[in-house]
């Protein structure tokens, strides 16, 4: 009786809860990366919304940023006590958001949330808002009507989308003592439409510079020059042939089930064209399976690379941007996959399963320190997209999953 008075609650809050996603989403948190100002203005205002539920305990653990005016990058945790106090359910979303991309592909304004026939749309709402929202009103549902049956644990991160520095990595350095391995911590950051998957495993991440060194000249002299751009075509091109082969491995547990080698960013190079560039720079974005060594990717790479090199007269520098091994998975009979599996099959009645993705999550932070975390949202799956948006009935949904796991 007391969850199902708790997801009546949740019901009720429908409005007050989108209304709120779609404020929180209308103030863009961009990192300094993406070249923004930070999550401060976004995360005042969740902060006063959280405080409005009464939290027993609260940490600001901001990390120092001299980029952002403010000067640091803001991270909260907030606990709220339950029945059982020996542990606590975590649930860890994240405040800032990805660049809209290219304006041209959008219907609406990105920052500018708005509801179609039951689709909240804006950046933001499904990468991370949504489940940020839900968790929060999970939580003031639960307290309102039957109690919590343990303590809640609320952390709200910012820097996800640029690599945790200053978020979830700095919290766990700074504060470790708030997590302990006897907690339950789902980190609702990936998903799918079916809510079926639970993500416990992740791929090796590795993204590399290329940097393409030529000579430069005027475009009527191609004798005189030599053409970075054409040879990092070229590069693309063969990278793009080579690797898949290089690196067949499949393992199904994962979506997909191979590794992936995929082209992202290029940098600008020269202003006009009438000039042959000197330099050329792109990005790789690779998902690598656990079972193969990223240095054996990185050498193929670079002979890759001395190949072009030799035929097109240029000099090719292959760095690794970052790289983050992928750490031990999550048992898929953790206590926290079981809860949620049976809440996800209580509240949409489909039977969730334990899965590997491509994408990195923070989770992996948690997993790094021997902290057992589960990753699961019913999502869209238009994170990072034009577009991106959300079902209404997926948000209250999630709400009262969270809300299960936390009766």
């Amino acid at each position: 009786m007391g969850f199902q008075r708790a997801a009546q609650r949740i019901d009720e809050l429908q409005e007050q809860c989108v209304d709120f996603l779609a404020r929180i989403c209308s103030i863009p948190a961009l990192g300094p990366e993406n070249h923004g100002a930070g999550e401060m203005a976004k995360y005042l205002v969740i902060r006063d919304r959280v405080r409005s539920i009464g939290p027993d305990l609260e940490e600001e653990v901001h990390s120092p940023d001299p980029r952002v005016p403010e000067g640091v990058r803001p991270n909260l945790l907030v606990v709220f006590n339950g029945k059982d106090r020996s542990k606590t359910f975590w649930i860890l979303t994240h405040i800032d958001v990805v660049p809209p991309g290219e304006r041209a592909l959008w219907d609406h304004e990105p920052f500018q949330p708005r509801v179609e026939n039951g689709i909240l749309y804006g950046r933001g709402v499904e990468d991370n808002g949504q489940s940020l929202a839900a968790s929060i009103i999970a939580v003031q549902a639960v307290k309102e009507t039957c109690g919590l049956g343990m303590n809640v644990g609320l952390a709200l991160v910012s820097d996800e989308e640029t690599g945790s520095r200053y978020g979830l990595d700095y919290v766990l350095n700074k504060r470790p003592d708030m997590f302990k391995p006897q907690d339950l911590i789902l980190v609702p950051d990936a998903g799918n439409e079916n809510g079926d998957h639970i993500e416990v495993a992740e791929k090796h991440m590795l993204q590399v510079r290329f940097r393409v060194k030529g000579k430069q000249g005027h475009a009527s002299r191609p004798d005189r020059t030599s053409n970075s751009l054409r040879a990092a075509a070229r590069l693309i091109v063969e990278l793009d042939e080579r690797m898949p082969v290089r690196f067949p491995d499949r393992n199904s547990f994962f979506r997909p089930a191979s590794s992936t080698f995929e082209p992202t960013k290029k940098e600008a190079n020269v202003p006009n064209i009438n000039t042959i560039p000197g330099e050329d720079v792109f990005f790789l974005d690779c998902r690598v399976l656990p079972e193969v060594e990223l240095s054996r990717v990185l050498e193929e790479m670079r002979a890759a690379a001395r190949e072009v090199d030799k035929k097109f007269g240029v000099e090719t520098v292959v760095e690794e941007h970052l790289k983050f091994q992928a750490p031990q998975p999550t048992p898929a009979d953790s206590p926290v996959v079981v809860a949620c599996a049976q809440a996800v099959q209580e509240v949409f009645g489909v039977q969730a399963r334990p899965v590997g993705i491509g994408g990195q999550t923070v989770a992996a932070f948690f997993r790094k320190r021997g902290l057992p975390a589960a990753v699961w949202q019913k999502a869209l799956e238009v994170a990072h997209a034009p577009n991106e948006r959300i079902s209404i009935d997926d948000l209250v949904g999630n709400a009262k999953v969270f809300a299960r796991m936390m009766v």
